[in-house]
Order: C-alpha cells, then sequence, then structure tokens
C-alpha cells in the first residue's frame, strides 16, 4: 500500500504543478480545470492516509510549498484584476452599496 500513497501523492504534487502552470498562463478555463484536478488528487491521498496508508512526509512536505506558491500566485493574479478593475471604474463609483442603516440617522429607533 505504501507504493499506492506514494503514486497519489506525486499525482498531488503533478497536479498542483498543473495549477501554477495555469496560473501562468491566466487561462480561466486551465485555472479551473487544474484546480479541480488538485483537489481530486489531495481528497486521494485523504482518503488513502485514512485508510491507514503510512503519509509520505517528504511528498506532502513538497506539496505544501508548492500549494503554498499556487496561493501566492493567484492572490497576487486577484490584486491585479482588482487594481485594473479599479481603472476602468468611474470617479466616484463605489464597489459596495452604502450601508442600510435602521431608524432615524442610523440609530435603531
Amino acid at each position: 500500500m505504501a507504493a499506492g500513497i506514494d503514486d497519489l501523492a506525486s499525482a498531488l504534487v503533478e497536479a498542483i504543478r498543473a495549477e501554477l502552470a495555469a496560473l501562468e498562463s491566466e487561462d480561466a478555463d486551465a485555472i479551473q480545470r487544474a484546480t479541480a484536478g488538485k483537489t481530486a488528487a489531495l481528497a486521494a491521498v485523504q482518503a488513502a492516509i485514512a485508510a491507514g496508508a503510512a503519509p509520505p512526509r517528504p511528498l506532502l512536505e513538497q506539496a505544501r510549498d508548492l500549494n503554498s506558491e499556487a496561493i501566492l500566485r493567484s492572490r497576487a493574479k486577484l490584486i491585479s484584476v482588482e487594481r485594473r478593475l479599479a481603472a476602468l471604474r468611474p470617479p466616484g463609483a463605489t464597489l459596495r452599496p452604502p450601508a442600510i442603516t435602521y431608524g432615524r440617522d442610523g440609530r435603531w429607533a
């Protein structure tokens, strides 16, 4: 069973690498497919560990490190998109509607 969990953990590492490549390509469909693949690979590793397989620490640590990089890249992409959208927004436009207030002058009645 050890070889099986090693194969699953290796597949997880490759799935995260595919997600990093998709993030680099900036292709939304590729990102969604890669993220779904990563999620499926992670579920398979979790199921194998729950079934009693010994976790392959080096591979899981590599997966953790790559996933941290993927998280940072996706957040950077999000910030970049938000900045581009802000540049397109007309002056004075807000992202959110004004807060709802209750009662007179925003106080409770």
